[in-house]
């Protein structure tokens, strides 16, 4: 995973606020993308070609809404996790929660 915060010596801005659309992997945090989106983003960015991130991702997209299809959850981040297990380990779970599912997601519409 690639942090999406901005880096002030590549001159790239990677803060949109738009969590990682592959959503099947566990992020870090919500600031973090995959590689290939991290690559989009600043190739769209550094080259001007406004939309090629969107284009790019549409791939990966498609690969996500696949293996939502097959049984896959998007998953919350891994700091969410660590709240998630905080809450278990009060509680006393035996088996503790490792990658959250995302609550009300919209599969239907990704």
């Amino acid at each position: 995973a690639v942090s999406s915060q901005s880096s002030e010596s590549s001159g790239i801005n990677a803060e949109y606020g738009q969590p990682s659309i592959y959503l099947i992997h566990t992020q870090p945090t919500n600031l973090h993308l995959s590689t290939l989106e991290s690559v989009a983003r600043a190739i769209e960015q550094m080259e001007d070609i406004p939309g090629l991130e969107d284009r790019m991702v549409q791939p990966l997209k498609a690969m996500v809404r696949t293996q939502f299809g097959f049984g896959a959850v998007a998953h919350g981040t891994q700091a969410d996790a660590r709240v998630v297990r905080k809450q278990e380990v009060k509680r006393g779970c035996k088996e503790l929660t490792v990658a959250p599912k995302l609550p009300n997601f919209d599969y239907e519409s990704f």
